[in-house]
């Protein structure tokens, strides 16, 4: 882990405490994908897998995380939430995995950009998907709005 990414893992433990209790750390941020590990002890279940609701909670905090990531880069300001999210659950979780998330498209963040600044709301589609034991056990897709409040 880079000062980099310490850096807004700490941010992120600040800003939703709730995510200090997932047993994630983020490993890698680069320019249109962000990747946290997560831990099965933490997150397992009554029958020994990662609970499904830690898998949803754990993909909208790494897309989240990526999209919030690239909004203070680009000297954005405003409240990031989501909108709407889908989840397919493939395969049960039984060790410690990782979760990556990239954008949908590259060619959508210029667009988004220019909506947030014209009109003071944007949206963007983020995805994102579980890894563990080199298997895709889930894949995720949500839609991000960041507007300026009122």
């Amino acid at each position: 882990m880079t000062i980099l990414e310490a850096t807004f893992e700490q941010k992120l433990f600040e800003l939703i405490p709730q995510t200090r209790n997932l047993g994630i750390h983020i490993t890698h941020i680069g320019d249109s994908e962000l990747q946290v590990s997560g831990s099965y002890a933490l997150n397992k279940n009554h029958l020994d897998i990662v609970f499904g609701g830690s898998i949803a909670a754990i993909s909208i905090t790494t897309a989240w995380s990526l999209l919030q990531h690239k909004i203070q880069q680009a000297g954005l300001t405003g409240s990031l939430v989501i909108k709407q999210q889908e989840i397919k659950f493939l395969l049960p979780v039984h060790s410690d995995f990782e979760c990556v998330a990239t954008l949908q498209s590259v060619e959508d963040w210029p667009l988004f950009l220019e909506s947030y600044r014209q009109r003071g709301r944007a949206k963007l589609i983020i995805n994102a998907h579980i890894v563990c034991e080199s298997r895709i056990t889930s894949t995720f897709q949500g839609v991000f709005v960041l507007y300026q409040p009122s």
